[in-house]
């Protein structure tokens, strides 16, 4: 079997881009967010809306769209801008809710009138729309994916290829977080450690949206 790219080459890839994936970033911020505040299944469904998201960077970056993106000063701010936002969003939406918590003084594991449905449902939204939001993991696919890539074979299927090695390596990584959620989740359930999860949580997302902002 020929694969678009092999040995030395494949090799070195996989290390780098586990090597990006093992960097805490903002996905690894939601995907434990996720696991600790509703379990081990929500993160599950983070991971998956992540992982949906990598093929539309895939697709982006074989139309070109996303080096319009890059190279346009306005089109790129405002990517930018609503990336943020949505960081923004999100982490204000988490120190709310620990300020909610703060007069709650029974320990439950029922921390939210939603169903399970909803939960996973809106776990999946968050990871995809916060991927493909993130400007980060577009330099991913236009500034490192083209370094094995070469034009004797289809730009597309090598991009494709990449992609998948890229998001097996992600899953196995996630696989590891999401283990460890699930052992150590019902330590966690203290009403005090989740308002204190809550908002550093929140806080560290509005970290990265103002870094997101000004890089």
């Amino acid at each position: 079997m020929n694969l678009p790219i092999s040995g030395t080459e494949l090799y070195s890839f996989m290390l780098v881009m586990m090597l990006m994936i093992v960097t805490p970033g903002v996905n690894q911020v939601l995907v434990l967010q996720s696991g600790l505040n509703f379990g081990h299944k929500a993160a599950i469904y983070n991971v998956a809306g992540i992982t949906s998201s990598m093929f539309v960077h895939t697709l982006l970056s074989g139309l070109g769209i996303s080096i319009i993106i890059i190279k346009s000063p306005s089109l790129l701010g405002l990517f930018k801008v609503v990336g943020s936002g949505y960081l923004i969003y999100l982490a204000i939406s988490s120190i709310f809710n620990a300020y909610q918590l703060r007069n709650t003084t029974v320990n439950s594991t029922d921390l939210t009138n939603l169903s399970d449905s909803e939960i996973s449902r809106k776990s999946f939204t968050r990871g995809f729309t916060t991927n493909v939001l993130n400007i980060q993991t577009s330099f991913i696919f236009l500034s490192i994916f083209p370094q094995y890539m070469n034009l004797n074979q289809s730009l597309l299927n090598q991009s494709l290829f990449l992609t998948l090695i890229f998001i097996l390596l992600l899953i196995a990584w996630y696989a590891v977080i999401i283990s460890l959620i699930f052992k150590i989740r019902h330590y966690l359930l203290d009403i005090n450690i989740q308002r204190k999860l809550k908002t550093v949580s929140g806080v560290l997302l509005l970290v990265m949206a103002i870094n997101m902002l000004v890089k």
